[in-house]
């Protein structure tokens, strides 16, 4: 039967195996949780659970910051900044597109109006969206397509 392996070598073996992994998230989270996991009596399930949320998170986070720097948008705008008071027929057909069916039907989304009726706004603010949901994103104008 092989000797229980000690906290120091068990703490060594997570940061190793965390950088073979390319998950820096794990080194960070795992003591902390363990601390946790141990206070509250988590199983192992539980607590690997919790270290691999973490990482995951963090993945999907850092993901939709750099798919959204690489969207080139003039400027980051989210639905919550937008005002539908002066749009207020927009809410509902704005509703709908935030759910991202027209990007697993593939259909485009042409957004018409004035000057400063809040065209860049929804558009950008629709990419942000898709962005965290792990799409890829490109802004243009009508000026940039031409």
């Amino acid at each position: 039967m092989a000797a229980k392996t000690t906290t120091t070598d068990a703490v060594k073996a997570i940061h190793y195996l965390a950088a073979a992994l390319k998950a820096p998230r794990i080194t960070e989270s795992a003591a902390r949780l363990a601390d946790q996991a141990r206070d509250a009596n988590w199983t192992h399930e539980d607590y690997l659970a919790a270290v691999l949320d973490r990482e995951v998170a963090a993945r999907n986070a850092s993901g939709a910051r750099l798919r959204i720097r690489a969207a080139g948008f003039p400027a980051i705008k989210t639905l919550e900044e937008f005002d539908f008071d002066a749009q207020p027929a927009a809410r509902q057909q704005v509703a709908a597109l935030t759910s991202g069916a027209f990007l697993a039907e593939a259909r485009n989304i042409v957004l018409l109006g004035p000057p400063g009726t809040g065209k860049t706004h929804l558009a950008t603010a629709l990419g942000v969206t898709a962005a965290h949901a792990g799409h890829r994103v490109l802004f243009a104008t009508a000026t940039d397509w031409v």
